[in-house]
């Protein structure tokens, strides 16, 4: 598993919320989300996409958060769906995992089970963040790339 430790900044984003086991609940968030987006003209080629993810190991998975996110550059009007969060920055282990979204979970565990015991590092109290690289409409499962970011705690 190779890992890098990257300092990311603080991005803005428009986020829905979900909430439940992460196989139901993202899609229903990227739905509306995707939905939020196109009725508001906010994509753009600079957009980033986000999937914040809370720990499953210590919460209920009914009781599961997860944000759809996007970035934006201004602040926005938070009385639709959507609603403005400041994702904050740092330090993160990032891993960038290619395959099925079906196989995200095990690399997750990999990323805390193997890689965190041995790293001399401990996880910051943040959501963990997947960056969607991808287009899924256009490329096979086994194609798909994703960015996990596990937020760290400063040295």
């Amino acid at each position: 598993m190779e890992v890098v430790i990257e300092k990311l900044p603080d991005i803005r984003v428009a986020a829905v919320r979900e909430i439940g086991p992460y196989n139901t609940s993202a899609p229903q968030a990227w739905k509306q989300l995707s939905l939020w987006i196109a009725k508001n003209g906010l994509l753009s080629r600079h957009s980033i996409f986000l999937g914040l993810r809370h720990d499953p190991t210590i919460t209920p998975e009914d009781q599961l958060r997860y944000d759809a996110a996007v970035s934006i550059s201004a602040e926005m009007d938070n009385s639709g769906i959507a609603r403005e969060l400041f994702v904050p920055g740092g330090e993160f282990a990032m891993y960038t995992h290619k395959g099925s979204y079906n196989t995200l979970n095990e690399a997750w565990e990999k990323l805390y089970w193997k890689w965190l015991p041995t790293s001399g590092r401990t996880p910051a109290d943040q959501p963990n963040i997947e960056i969607y690289l991808s287009d899924t409409n256009f490329s096979a499962d086994k194609e798909i790339i994703t960015r996990l970011l596990l937020p760290l705690q400063p040295i």
